[in-house]
């Protein structure tokens, strides 16, 4: 058995929405997907979580002190809402009834289940493999981040938007903190993102990580940075979904480079004001 461990704030619910649904996609499978409310706004939480709770593998957790009057207003933080690594922090640890767990983001919609089972079954082969994501990026020494607007040398990581870890990831004392080295110039600093440096941890203690094989690309899409949105609404979002859906996989999934080209060329006419490369405005001071 596996859990999903979800949260959402307000900017992902319209996306949201077809990610939570996607999850009815799995069978053969024993499992739950926790959707944690990252202050979510109240008119927001009537309006979908009723709709959420009908699914039978669908449990949220809220904290009832997460009023729309006490929402984070520090400007340091990166929107109205907590930190991701302070929840996987404080709540992944709760997650010890499954021998699998799963950071997943609302943004990371399944188009197909071949990947998950794929994923499992390499944990299962593999007794020293700790953790299996979607997508990794290898060291990168010169790394320009559009939110800090600095360069910098960027560790490797497997991404958190849909990463499987083992229940003993849970005995891991490091934290998912995103992590920074200075050093003496010329060089750049060292960074870790965010599980970054957790990761790291887990491979110095003997463990094995891997990324998904490629060939599954198309089972699933990272919309992307929806915590960061400001543009995307009800009355955009199907269109905006179709398209990053083709752009990816083409028509029908078929991968045709034609259909993913009039997508992306669409896609970049109707949507080019989209912007989630930074920090919404006022936030992240």
């Amino acid at each position: 058995m596996i859990t999903f461990f979800m949260p959402v704030t307000d900017r992902d619910m319209v996306i949201a929405d077809y990610s939570v649904r996607s999850y009815a996609r799995i069978t053969g499978i024993p499992f739950k997907l926790v959707i944690y409310s990252n202050w979510v706004l109240s008119s927001l939480r009537a309006k979908y979580f009723p709709q959420w709770r009908e699914l039978p593998f669908v449990e949220i957790w809220e904290n009832p002190e997460h009023t729309d009057d006490r929402k984070p207003s520090d400007r340091k933080l990166l929107g109205p809402f907590e930190l991701c690594y302070t929840m996987w922090d404080r709540e992944l640890k709760k997650l010890t009834d499954t021998p699998y767990h799963a950071t997943v983001d609302a943004d990371c919609e399944i188009l197909d289940q071949a990947f998950i089972h794929a994923m499992l079954r390499r944990l299962e082969d593999n007794p020293r493999l700790i953790a299996i994501s979607t997508d990794y990026n290898p060291r990168t020494e010169r790394y320009y981040d559009s939110y800090l607007n600095r360069v910098f040398t960027l560790n490797e990581r497997w991404h958190t938007h849909f990463c499987i870890y083992r229940r003993e990831a849970l005995d891991c004392p490091v934290s998912h903190a995103f992590h920074e080295e200075p050093r003496p110039a010329p060089l750049l600093p060292e960074v870790w993102d965010d599980a970054g440096y957790f990761q790291r941890a887990l491979k110095l203690a003997g463990h094995e990580l891997e990324v998904l094989d490629r060939r599954y690309r198309r089972s699933y899409v990272h919309y992307g940075a929806f915590g960061h949105n400001r543009d995307i609404d009800e009355s955009n979002i199907a269109l905006y979904r179709r398209l990053m859906i083709i752009r990816r996989n083409g028509l029908f999934s078929r991968g045709d480079l034609l259909s993913r080209f009039i997508a992306r060329a669409l896609g970049s006419i109707i949507f080019r004001k989209v912007d989630r490369a930074t920090f919404a405005p006022g936030w992240a001071k």
